[in-house]
């Protein structure tokens, strides 16, 4: 019956069972993961009782154990396989979403340890989960995947968010978190579980061998070679740079201050009530025109679909940008905006990066995205709250859709790409 059910599935949404079984572990895990995300300074500050300084002193070190875990899990992937890659990490952020539950009050330092270690694991997660979903599809079914990815994962943080506002506004702050960090390590344990049976399966991917189960002959040798190198064979891929400056200036300029700079504008403004919708509407709109979108999408060059993302985000800015104090209708237009901007890049750029990469660096250049992710944001939050604090919402707004709008204009760049096979195969 289980066999007949997956099949089913993925036969109507046109992905193997292997696609199924990590996206809805994902689905699950960032219902988990969205309950908690826009609650984290509140944790620490009202259920730990860390003074403001403390707090922003854990955010900075959040922020470097991002970087260093996007690096860790490409290399874990590519050494291990992506499939165990994902369930030590999986594992991992369980464990210290668990201890977030009970590790505070007396226990304040072991729920920052959690914080922190926690953060690097999920960090960790998304090029070890990007290299499993791509290796279980076919070279052109890859934007297919990561297009219902970005659906996947919108939709289960939309529920998670949804559904932690609804039991924070009925329940104690101090207790409700308990049970909405208690919620985050059960996902965690649902991804640990459905894709730990992937694991045996040839590292759980479309006959993709774990690294160390290549026959030591010729190419193979080559390829360990360059595994051993590491991220430095990443680095010395001229297009693979390419694509990182690309991510950084888009994350920096674009999905930073879509999480930072809209609440930051918010505040300012003293309009904050309707920030929440904000986000709703923003969530819905990638959740029900990803999929439809991609269908269209495929049609045009990857380089072309990429520059109207990031001018579609340049655009939600610009909107932001001619309000002398935004109110929540013109927030509300920029975030839909925004969300155009996202079905169109989001499963563009992953797809570009798996392209690039060789089979036994998957995990590596896949870390490498997941870098230039982590670093633009680091980049990005720093700036809002440099610029914001000498009040300069108007230019600070426009300097960011400016960034968005070189980062368009750079993007036919990206045509001399390598695919596999030589050439791109769209017209």
């Amino acid at each position: 019956m289980e066999r007949t059910l997956r099949g089913r599935s993925a036969a109507a949404v046109g992905l193997p069972p292997v696609a199924i079984v990590v996206l809805l572990g994902e689905f699950i895990s960032n219902v988990g993961s969205g309950a908690t995300f826009p609650y984290l300074v509140v944790y620490l500050r009202d259920v730990c009782g860390l003074s403001g300084g403390q707090t922003g002193a854990v955010l900075v070190i959040r922020s470097l154990a991002a970087v260093a875990g996007a690096a860790v899990g490409g290399a874990l992937s590519d050494r291990c396989g992506a499939a165990r890659a994902v369930v030590g990490l999986a594992m991992t952020a369980a464990v210290s979403a668990a201890v977030m539950t009970v590790a505070h009050g007396g226990a304040v330092w072991a729920a920052v340890a959690a914080v922190t270690v926690g953060t690097g694991a999920t960090a960790a997660l998304m090029p070890a989960l990007d290299a499993l979903l791509a290796r279980a599809m076919p070279d052109a079914a890859r934007e297919k995947a990561f297009s219902w990815r970005n659906t996947v994962v919108t939709t289960g943080a939309m529920v998670g968010v949804g559904g932690a506002s609804v039991v924070l506004a009925a329940v104690d702050v101090s207790a409700a978190l308990s049970w909405v960090y208690a919620l985050d390590a059960a996902s965690f344990v649902v991804l640990v579980a459905l894709v730990s049976r992937l694991a045996g399966r040839r590292d759980g991917t479309a006959g993709v061998r774990a690294v160390g189960a290549v026959p030591k002959d010729g190419p193979a040798r080559r390829a360990e070679a360059s595994v051993q190198a590491g991220y430095r064979t990443v680095a010395r891929d001229p297009a693979m740079r390419r694509v990182f400056a690309f991510v950084l200036l888009v994350v920096a300029a674009g999905f930073a201050q879509l999480q930072v700079g809209l609440p930051a504008a918010a505040v300012l403004t003293d309009d904050v009530d309707g920030l929440g919708w904000v986000f709703t509407a923003n969530m819905l709109v990638v959740a029900v025109t990803q999929v439809p979108a991609q269908r269209l999408l495929s049609r045009l060059p990857q380089p072309v679909v990429l520059a109207g993302g990031a001018a579609c985000m340049a655009g939600a800015w610009a909107i932001v940008a001619m309000n002398a104090a935004p109110s929540t209708t013109s927030l509300l237009a920029a975030a839909v905006v925004f969300a155009l901007g996202e079905v169109a890049y989001m499963p563009v750029v992953a797809a570009l990066v798996n392209d690039l990469a060789p089979p036994h660096l998957t995990g590596r250049y896949n870390g490498a995205h997941t870098l230039a992710w982590t670093i633009g944001f680091a980049v990005g939050a720093a700036a809002t709250g440099t610029l914001l604090a000498a009040d300069s919402l108007r230019w600070f707004f426009a300097c960011s859709a400016a960034v968005l709008g070189l980062a368009a204009l750079g993007a036919p760049r990206l045509t001399r790409l390598a695919v596999p096979g030589g050439t791109d195969d769209r017209p």
